[in-house]
């Protein structure tokens, strides 16, 4: 971003991006805002623009899918940046994830099964309404706070299956059911529609509210001479019928076979923020945590440089060695550390990091570890190391919910 003076933020971590990955789609969507608006901080950005999703009036209970969406807003908006968010329902282009999935559905099924959650309302948009409404906002810098965008008519998604299938010239036949059944549905679409099931699920469970865009003067300008939605579904599907495959398919395709074949780990999970806690005390709490823990098993040691070691049993034995990045300097929400030696580690270039992230405004931590390439085979690494570490982290994400619980008792007047 060096240079620039204005950035349009649209990331989301819904593709696997390390060949494990634990954790989900919400706690990496909050890591990844958080590199970038730090990142634009030091580039000098003047503002940054975000698409969103579309929030239901009632803010609680949302779906994980909306409920990250709306993280993120709070991450970006935290810092010192000004932020413009623009919040979009289903959004129709080539090879879109929802559109493949609604596409799918039609041209595949002649008796469609309609859920109770495909009554609820929705608004959808085309992309090149997104691109236009994104140019609109970059070029008047009055335009901060939020935005709704809709490009259609307020629709169920029942409405839009059956209106898909007359513009596609197919027969559907239609039997209700008055239940949501979201586990099931997602499987059932994810295997009809081919789309992967940790893309259809989120997609589904935002689906559960009824959502129409608020009335605003971007809106006023982008609704008006908006692409129909007869013409956002023609222009999705090529001249057979079939959706138009995703312009960067091809370089996806590369990016999951360097993944497959790299062999690195990502871990990354949200754990209770104790008030007043530094990211550095959460650190030197784990060390001693987990050896007390272990039972003594597992000895912690930390010098004066900053670097943490896990030794198994004696000191001879080192398990993991810890240098801390330049990012852990002066920072009270941020200690990161790269993995430097160790006999469960390999060392590689760039080496793996575990990090401890706090997000104040969210009351959460996000502990991390991105890029770890195991010793171990594999095969062994994957049921073993892999699902102790998922246990470790889960167990301290216990005790840091005590430790929380037990603050808030002392801190009550």
């Amino acid at each position: 971003m060096q240079g620039a003076e204005m950035a349009v933020y649209m990331v989301h971590s819904m593709l696997p991006s390390g060949r494990l990955v634990q954790g989900n789609f919400r706690d990496t969507d909050l890591l990844l805002a958080d590199n970038f608006v730090r990142a634009a901080e030091e580039a000098g950005i003047k503002r940054i623009i975000y698409l969103g999703g579309l929030i239901p009036e009632d803010s609680e209970n949302l779906s994980p899918h909306l409920a990250s969406r709306l993280e993120v807003e709070k991450v970006l908006m935290g810092r010192s940046i000004p932020v413009t968010v623009l919040r979009s329902g289903l959004i129709f282009g080539p090879g879109g994830s929802s559109a493949q999935m609604l596409l799918n559905l039609t041209r595949r099924l002649p008796l469609m099964i309609l859920p109770a959650w495909t009554s609820n309302t929705t608004q959808s948009i085309d992309i090149r309404d997104i691109v236009r409404a994104i140019g609109i906002v970059l070029r008047d810098e009055s335009m901060t706070g939020t935005y709704d965008l809709a490009g259609h008519p307020p629709m169920t998604y029942r409405d839009m299956i059956m209106r898909t299938s007359r513009i596609l010239r197919k027969q559907t036949i239609e039997v209700s059911l008055p239940c949501n059944l979201i586990n099931l549905s997602s499987r059932w679409v994810s295997w009809i529609g081919r789309t992967p099931n940790y893309l259809v699920k989120p997609l589904l469970e935002s689906l559960r509210h009824s959502i129409t865009a608020k009335p605003n003067v971007l809106l006023d300008q982008i609704y008006p001479s908006a692409i129909p939605f007869d013409q956002s579904v023609t222009d999705a599907v090529d001249e057979e019928g079939n959706p138009r495959e995703h312009p960067r398919a091809e370089v996806r395709r590369q990016i999951q076979n360097i993944i497959q074949d790299d062999k690195r780990v990502r871990s990354i999970q949200r754990m209770p923020l104790p008030h007043g806690w530094s990211a550095l005390r959460i650190s030197q709490t784990y060390g001693k945590w987990i050896s007390h823990s272990s039972l003594g098993l597992i000895h912690h040691q930390r010098r004066e440089d900053g670097s943490l070691s896990l030794s198994l049993v004696s000191l001879r034995f080192l398990l993991l060695e810890f240098t801390p990045t330049p990012y852990s300097e002066n920072s009270q929400y941020r200690r990161a550390y790269y993995i430097t030696k160790g006999s469960l580690a390999r060392l590689v270039d760039p080496p793996g990091r575990f990090e401890l992230r706090i997000f104040p405004n969210i009351h959460c931590i996000i502990a991390a570890i991105h890029g770890y390439k195991p010793r171990l085979p594999w095969w062994l690494y994957s049921i073993s190391q892999a699902w102790i570490h998922l246990f470790v982290m889960r167990m301290f994400a216990r005790y840091l919910k005590k430790a929380s619980k037990l603050e808030d008792k002392m801190n009550k007047p």
